[in-house]
C-alpha cells in the first residue's frame, strides 16, 4: 500500500496531479501509515477518509519526527468520524506520512483514504519581461 502511493504521489516538476487511493480493514488498537515520498514546497495535498467509526488521523512530516522539536505539532490533526476532507499546502519539501490510528478503538474498521496531490506553477516574476509582454497585448 505505502509503496503504491510513494510511487503515484512523488510528483514531477511538472503541474500535473497525482491521485491514490486505498481501501482496507483496520483493527481496533492498531494503527497504519501512508508515506508520500519527495513532495515538493507548495505542493498542495488533498486527502478524503470514509470511515465506519471514529478514527484519529495526522499528517506528519518525516524530519519532525527525526528530529522533534519542542512545541511541535503534526501539520495537520483531527479525529474522523465516518467522513473527513482536507487539504494541506507544505512549506517545505519532505516526505509526509498520512497516520490513520484505530488504537482507542474497539472494533475493526473498513477505511477509505483517497489522496490527490497538485503542485502549483510558481507565480511569474513581478515587473519582469514576462510580465510587460502579456499586458502589452
Amino acid at each position: 500500500m505505502a509503496a503504491l502511493l510513494a510511487a503515484l504521489l512523488s510528483l514531477p516538476a511538472i503541474a500535473a496531479p497525482a491521485e491514490a487511493g486505498v481501501a482496507f480493514e483496520m483493527p481496533p488498537g492498531q494503527s497504519k501509515s501512508i508515506r508520500m515520498r519527495s513532495v515538493a514546497a507548495g505542493t498542495v495535498v488533498a486527502v478524503r477518509i470514509v470511515t465506519g467509526g471514529r478514527l484519529l488521523v495526522a499528517l506528519v512530516g518525516m524530519k519532525q519526527l527525526k528530529e522533534p522539536k519542542p512545541n511541535s505539532k503534526p501539520v495537520f490533526r483531527a479525529v474522523v468520524q465516518d467522513k473527513l476532507s482536507f487539504g494541506v499546502t507544505h512549506a517545505e519539501s519532505d516526505d509526509y506520512l498520512l497516520v490513520l490510528n484505530n488504537r482507542a478503538g474497539r472494533e475493526t474498521l473498513n477505511v477509505e483514504a483517497e489522496i490527490r496531490a497538485m503542485r502549483r506553477s510558481p507565480k511569474p516574476p513581478r515587473g519582469g519581461t514576462e510580465t510587460r509582454a502579456a499586458l502589452a497585448d
